[in-house]
């Protein structure tokens, strides 16, 4: 026989049986009072909610609360949060829903949420619910300012007096809101807010709000605009960081205030309401306390062809598309601008512009359109503004017409430089300057300065041509005219004028040698060009000045304005009609001419008599 076997048997001593029962004794008392507890909490939390003027306009509900006693945390699950069929509050406009499988709050005073019925704790975190936002007014008011006269005569309801969060964590949101008023539906996916030192003070017929800081982000934004000029618009990356705010609002006033806010957005699509247009950009972001914003990769551009589009204009009307590398705008006065409704801008820089326009002149034109310069129309603007300074660089531009007998004039404009300075409705007593520089048919460099009055519809302009062979001119001469220039150097264009409301006046230096122009007689029939008429049966000087003794012919030139037509066209028109003068002399410049001749030939035969003697 095993001896092992046959040893006897410990026995347990009463005192390990009594701790073995206690211990069993205390796990299950334990649990029942941690599930007891827990259903205590969730009491404690509804009655917390019940208890606050929040409670008559919204229903919370959750099914099931668990506590964490090492964490100080509760998680609160399946809960919802859900306006009310009805209420005492009529000017509650607009609503907000939220479902979401878990909600957990962070280091929650457990006895003042038993014996008081009040939530104070340190953190709320919700990851991944689901949003609601109806909006029913221009000034949306989702939450109560103080009790209705029946819950205040009941002393049930209390307001909130003062409230005061550490953080909130919005995690992973779904968002959808409808706006009933201007017919908006927007979706939003994996939505995230971030805050830290919330206050909530509600004093009566007030709601004011502080923060610390909060970080808004977004992975994608839909939305469908039914009103406005926008149908469709999508958005990607959104950020917005806000500093030390602080926001009063009362029903028909908000006052907001902060340190510091930045933003951005990428992958910018919008579909304009009539489906013709197409805006994109790539990259947008805003500094406050940097006072700039920037915007990268912006496109504009149709849908339809230039003729669809056309179809909607009964008169001539210019089409503009185009892109943009890159828009910074520099030195922007925030304040002035969300306080005061000022615009203060130091400075904008527009970076490689392309640009397209087009216009149909086989169709009448607007006769009650009288375009102003741009003096009258800065000067016109409501809103106080200042710009200091716009420069826009590496500009290429293409101008395309329908002419009056069906055919296409294209002219190309590149490698441009645009700066316009003092843009402003301040200063009437000022001048808006711009000087612009760029290449026509890519190889004539013409550069131009302008200064617009504000108090007037006047305008100084000076251009220059700097030298060339003058078949450079001839795709933009075709374009216009039957003529063709067949050789020729201009070695010097350099005009000057002034312009008022109806007209252009100055005096034009185009010095050439070696003029030939082929005139294509068998064409004339069909030229209507309205911008410069050459003499067909008139013999043009081929040099000027027509000998080395020989005076330079400076002529005055006299520019009528075309009333339906901007300021541009009034420029053109000025340095053709300066060209066709030096060419083809008027009476006037005649005669100032032989003029000048007589006093050149008296003092060559001065200089003579002096060289004999």
């Amino acid at each position: 026989m095993n001896s092992a076997s046959s040893a006897p048997k410990k026995k347990w001593s009463t005192a390990k049986k009594i701790l073995a029962a206690v211990g069993i004794i205390i796990v299950v008392a334990g649990t029942l009072i941690y599930f007891n507890f827990n259903k205590i909490l969730s009491t404690a939390l509804s009655k917390s909610f019940e208890s606050s003027l929040m409670s008559e306009v919204y229903e919370l509900k959750f099914e099931n609360l668990r506590l964490n006693p090492l964490q100080g945390s509760i998680s609160v699950y399946n809960v919802s949060f859900e306006p009310r069929a009805t209420s005492d509050y009529p000017y509650i406009n607009s609503f907000i829903r939220m479902r979401t499988e878990s909600l957990v709050l962070e280091h929650v005073d457990i006895r003042r949420l038993l014996e008081f019925h009040e939530l104070v704790l340190d953190k709320i975190s919700i990851k991944k619910p689901n949003l609601e936002l109806d909006v029913n007014g221009s000034n949306p008011i989702l939450f109560p300012f103080k009790p209705s006269k029946s819950s205040e005569e009941a002393g049930k309801k209390r307001s909130l007096e003062s409230y005061f969060l550490n953080e909130f964590e919005l995690v992973d949101a779904s968002f959808h809101v409808v706006n009933s008023i201007k017919q908006r539906d927007f979706t939003i996916e994996n939505f995230n807010v971030s805050l830290h030192g919330l206050l909530i003070d509600q004093e009566e017929g007030k709601d004011i709000y502080s923060l610390k800081n909060i970080d808004i982000s977004l992975e994608k934004f839909t939305g469908n605009l039914n009103d406005g000029p926008m149908k469709h618009a999508k958005f990607r990356d959104f950020r917005l960081m806000f500093d030390s705010i602080n926001v009063h609002k009362n029903l028909d006033t908000l006052i907001f205030k902060f340190r510091d806010m930045q933003t951005g957005i990428d992958s910018l699509d919008v579909y304009t309401k009539d489906s013709m247009f197409h805006l994109q950009m790539d990259v947008f972001t805003l500094g406050y306390l940097d006072r700039s914003i920037l915007l990268k990769g912006m496109s504009f551009k149709p849908f339809r062809t230039n003729a669809e589009i056309q179809k909607n204009y009964q008169h001539q009307h210019a089409d503009f598309s185009g892109t943009v590398a890159s828009l910074s705008i520099l030195g922007m006065n925030f304040d002035s601008l969300m306080y005061g409704e000022k615009i203060f801008i130091d400075e904008v820089l527009l970076d490689s512009v392309s640009a397209s326009i087009y216009k149909d002149n086989t169709k009448p034109k607007d006769m009650n359109k009288f375009p102003e310069y741009l003096g009258q129309t800065v000067a016109k603007i409501e809103t106080p503004l200042l710009i200091k300074s716009v420069k826009v660089t590496h500009v290429n531009l293409i101008n395309e017409e329908r002419k009056p007998d069906g055919t296409t004039a294209k002219v190309h404009i590149n490698n441009g430089t645009v700066e316009v300075k003092n843009i402003t409705n301040l200063a009437p007593e000022e001048e808006l300057e711009l000087s612009a520089t760029a290449y026509l048919a890519g190889k004539v460099e013409t550069i131009l300065n302008l200064k617009f009055s504000y108090s007037k519809p006047q305008f100084s302009f000076h251009g220059r041509l700097s030298p060339f062979e003058l078949s450079h001119l001839n795709p933009i001469i075709k374009a216009y005219t039957p003529a063709e220039i067949k050789s020729g150097v201009a070695d010097e264009i350099n005009f000057t004028g002034i312009a008022t409301r109806t007209a252009a006046t100055g005096t034009m230096k185009f010095l050439y040698h070696d003029l030939a122009i082929d005139l294509q007689l068998k064409e004339q029939a069909k030229w209507k060009s309205s911008v410069v008429t050459f003499g067909a049966n008139t013999a043009l000087i081929s040099k000027n000045p027509i000998s080395e003794t020989a005076p330079e012919r400076t002529v005055a030139f006299t520019a009528e304005r075309d009333m339906n037509k901007g300021f541009v066209n009034l420029i053109i028109k000025s340095a053709l009609d300066g060209m066709k003068e030096t060419m083809i002399m008027s009476k006037n410049n005649r005669r100032e001419f032989n003029h000048l001749k007589k006093e050149v030939k008296r003092e060559a035969r001065k200089e003579a008599k002096k060289e004999k003697n």
